[in-house]
C-alpha cells in the first residue's frame, strides 16, 4: 500500500480513537504503533518500541519540564501568589475594577514563577475569590478574570508549552521564552484596561465602593518588599536566559532551587517538600506519556510522507499565504475548544510545522501565536479546564455564568493574536529576529 495513504488512515484512525473517548496519549500511541507496523519488518518494530520511549524522552534539554514544573510547585507552597496579590491590590485596588485587576496583575506575576495555566488558575481561585466576593464582585467578573488571568501561565515564561512546543519543532526554547514577554505583558495589560472599561460602564460589576481599598503609599512599598521573592525568582531565570549567562536547563536549576529554599525557609516545609516532589513526579509522568505517545504517531506519519506531501500540496494551492495561516488559525482556535493545549501541540505540529516552514514564517513568532490560541481554549467551551478550576472555587455560581464572563476576555485575545499577526515585531524584537 502506498505510504501516504497510509498516513491518511493513521489520521482518520487516530480521530475515531480521540472521538470514541480513548485517553489522548493512548490514542496516538496506538495510531502511530500501527502506522510503524504496517510500514517496518517486524524485527526492526520490535526493537524500535523497546528503546523509543527512553531514547526519545532521555535528553538533556528534556530535564527543562520536570524542573519548572518542581519550581512552580515550591511558588505556590511558599504562598508567592499571595504575596503578588497583596501588592496588586495595595496599589490598584482603589480604582474602578481594583480587586480584578489587582488578581490580573497577581496571575502575571505567579505565572512568571509558574508556568501553568490550570495551576495559576487554581491558586488565584484561592487567594482573590473570597476577598472580591466578600467586596461583591459579580461571579461574572470574578471568575471570569481568574479564569482568563489563568491563560497568562501558558504564555509569560516559563511556560510549559513553550518548552513542548520547543521539543516538538526543534525551536529554541530561549528565544521562545525571550519572544513569549511583550506578548504576556501585552496580554495582562489589555486585560487590565478591558476590566477597567467593564466596570466603568457597569458598576454593578464590582458590588461595593472600592474608595475603601485605597492603601497609604508605606503599605504599598511595604507590599511590594513581601513580593520581593517573586521577582527575585523571575529575574534569576530570565535573566540568566536573556543575558546568555545561562542554558535554559540550567536557569530551570535555578529557578527550581531558588523554589526549594523559599519553601524551606517556611513552616511545614518538609511536608510541602513531600507534595511538591509527588506533584512534580506525577504531572512529569503524565506529559512524558503524552509526549512518546506523540513521538510514535509522528514517527509514523513521517515514515508516511504524509507531512512533507501535504505542506507541498498546499504551498502549491496559489492561494496567499496569510490565508493559509489564517486557515491553520481557525483550526487551532476550534481545537482549542475541544482538546488541552498540550495535547493540541502534540497531535498538530507533525503536519502543521512542515507547512509554516515552507510558507516562509518565523517558528519563533508562530509558536507565540498557537500558546495564544491554547489561551483561547483555556477559557471556551466545551473544554475551557480554567473555567472548570474557577467553578469548583464558586459552587454557588452557573457554569455558564462564569462562560459569560469569559467572553470579553476571548474578545480581548483575539485582538492581540491580530495585533501579533500584523506587527510580528512585538514578539520578535527582544529575540533580534
Amino acid at each position: 500500500m502506498d505510504p501516504t495513504i497510509i498516513g491518511t488512515l493513521l489520521v482518520s484512525m487516530m480521530l475515531i480513537l480521540l472521538l470514541s473517548g480513548m485517553p489522548i496519549a493512548v490514542a496516538l500511541a496506538t495510531t502511530g504503533i500501527t502506522g510503524i507496523i504496517a510500514m517496518r519488518p517486524w524485527g526492526a518494530v520490535s526493537y524500535l518500541l523497546a528503546n523509543f520511549p527512553y531514547s526519545y524522552t532521555a535528553t538533556f534539554s528534556f530535564i527543562v519540564l520536570p524542573l519548572f514544573l518542581f519550581m512552580g510547585y515550591m511558588a505556590f507552597s511558599a504562598n508567592l501568589s499571595r504575596y503578588a496579590f497583596e501588592a496588586g491590590q495595595r496599589w490598584l485596588g482603589h480604582i474602578p475594577g481594583g480587586l480584578a485587576i489587582a488578581t490580573v496583575f497577581a496571575c502575571a506575576a505567579f505565572s512568571a514563577v509558574c508556568g501553568s495555566s490550570v495551576a495559576t488558575a487554581s491558586t488565584m481561585a484561592r487567594v482573590a475569590l473570597p476577598e472580591m466576593r466578600l467586596r461583591g464582585y459579580k461571579p461574572l467578573l470574578a471568575g471570569g478574570c481568574i479564569a482568563a488571568g489563568g491563560t497568562l501561565g501558558v504564555l509569560i515564561p516559563p511556560s510549559g508549552v513553550l518548552v513542548i512546543y520547543s521539543f516538538i519543532t526543534e525551536v529554541s526554547l530561549v528565544k521562545l521564552f525571550v519572544a513569549a514577554i511583550v506578548p504576556g505583558l501585552l496580554t495582562a495589560v489589555i486585560y487590565m484596561i478591558g476590566i477597567y472599561i467593564m466596570v466603568k460602564f457597569k458598576p454593578e460589576l464590582a458590588g461595593m465602593e472600592e474608595g475603601i481599598l485605597r492603601a497609604t503609599w508605606r503599605e504599598r512599598f511595604v507590599s511590594l518588599g513581601r513580593a520581593w521573592e517573586v521577582l527575585l525568582m523571575f529575574s534569576a531565570v530570565m535573566g540568566s536566559i536573556y543575558l546568555g549567562i545561562a542554558t535554559a536547563t540550567e536557569a530551570a536549576a535555578i529557578g527550581a532551587l531558588l523554589g526549594l529554599l523559599m519553601v524551606l525557609r517556611r513552616p511545614d516545609a518538609w511536608k510541602n517538600l513531600k507534595a511538591g516532589l509527588w506533584e512534580t513526579g506525577a504531572g512529569t509522568s503524565s506529559i512524558f506519556f503524552l509526549i512518546v505517545g506523540a513521538g510514535l504517531f509522528s514517527l509514523a506519519l513521517n515514515m508516511s510522507q504524509l507531512p512533507a506531501m501535504v505542506a507541498d500540496s498546499i504551498v502549491h494551492l496559489n492561494l496567499p499565504p496569510l490565508a493559509i495561516f489564517g486557515l491553520i488559525i481557525v483550526i487551532y482556535l476550534v481545537l482549542g475548544a475541544l482538546v488541552d493545549g498540550i495535547s493540541m501541540i502534540l497531535i498538530t505540529m507533525p503536519i502543521v510545522f512542515p507547512i509554516i516552514l515552507e510558507l516562509g514564517y518565523d517558528p519563533v513568532w508562530f509558536g507565540i501565536i498557537v500558546v495564544k490560541a491554547v489561551e483561547l481554549g483555556c477559557i471556551t467551551p466545551p473544554v475551557g479546564l480554567n473555567v472548570f478550576v474557577v467553578k469548583s472555587s464558586v459552587p454557588d455560581a452557573p457554569l455558564g455564568e462564569i462562560f459569560k464572563g469569559c467572553i470579553p476576555f476571548v474578545m480581548m485575545e483575539l485582538l492581540i493574536i491580530g495585533l501579533l499577526v500584523a506587527f510580528p515585531q512585538l514578539a520578535l524584537f527582544l529575540v533580534g529576529d
